[in-house]
């Protein structure tokens, strides 16, 4: 299906965002260090990928609510970034896909084309949770991350596990990233550890929703029925109803 104009505009906007704000990063217009530049500028662009695949292809609303964040929180990075000619386009940029997914112009799109099925509203939120949990952290972690290191990492592979619905993932989520949160809240310097309390708990609310257990552990079994294999019997008697040669003859001998 087609997307619409608006979406497709919205979707491109985005990822141009994200695009123009990680050379602004990597140029060193900011305040971090170059591992929390490279992660921040990396981050930008996957999620802001995520986001482009939500508002046009899957038509989806957390789609457009994603790109929305992005664009807030990249407006927000214009403060802690030094004027330049990437400044001024990623500003440009953010507020044009922030105005285009607060107003109604995607969301009377979205009414006419029928959304396409997708996992439960808490599982994404799940997903979106881990996924932007490495970025939001190099984001305001000015004076260093310390511990929080450690839960950066997790939460990114996380991520990417519950993405494939890999056995044990759902455990992790419910389980290791709390645990792990605590310790590496403590250690992390001023402001790292709130957005660490704050992401860790929204992830284990989520994570212990029904919605996060069916989008890894659905009610309805999707995987295809075995093929019979071929049998003595099976072959025997395909080849009486085909009428083989053999098996006319003796018909024949009977009669």
């Amino acid at each position: 299906m087609t997307p619409s104009p608006a979406a497709a505009t919205a979707g491109g906007l985005c990822l141009l965002a994200a695009l123009v704000w990680a050379g602004a990063i990597s140029a060193g217009g900011g305040p971090w260090e170059p591992v929390q530049s490279a992660v921040l500028a990396a981050g930008l662009v996957v999620l802001s990928t995520a986001a482009l695949v939500g508002v046009v292809v899957k038509n989806s609303r957390w789609g457009r609510r994603m790109a929305g964040g992005l664009a807030a929180g990249e407006l927000g990075l214009a403060m802690a970034i030094s004027l330049s000619g990437w400044w001024w386009v990623g500003v440009g940029t953010a507020a044009a896909t922030l105005t285009l997914a607060v107003g109604p112009w995607l969301a009377e799109s979205g009414r006419r084309r029928a959304p396409t099925l997708g996992p439960p509203a808490r599982a994404v939120l799940l997903l979106c949770v881990l996924a932007g949990l490495p970025v939001a952290l190099a984001a305001v972690s000015v004076n260093g991350l310390g511990g929080g290191w450690a839960f950066a990492a997790l939460s990114a592979a996380t991520a990417a596990i519950y993405a494939k619905a890999v056995a044990g993932s759902l455990l992790i989520t419910r389980f290791v990233v709390p645990a792990v949160a605590l310790p590496a809240a403590v250690t992390t310097p001023w402001p790292g550890w709130t957005v660490i309390v704050a992401g860790g708990g929204l992830a284990a609310w989520a994570a212990w929703s029904e919605d996060a257990r069916l989008a890894v552990r659905p009610l309805v079994d999707t995987r295809p029925e075995p093929v019979p294999g071929p049998t003595p019997l099976r072959i025997r008697s395909a080849r009486e109803t085909t009428g083989s040669r053999p098996a006319v003859e003796r018909n024949r001998d009977q009669v």
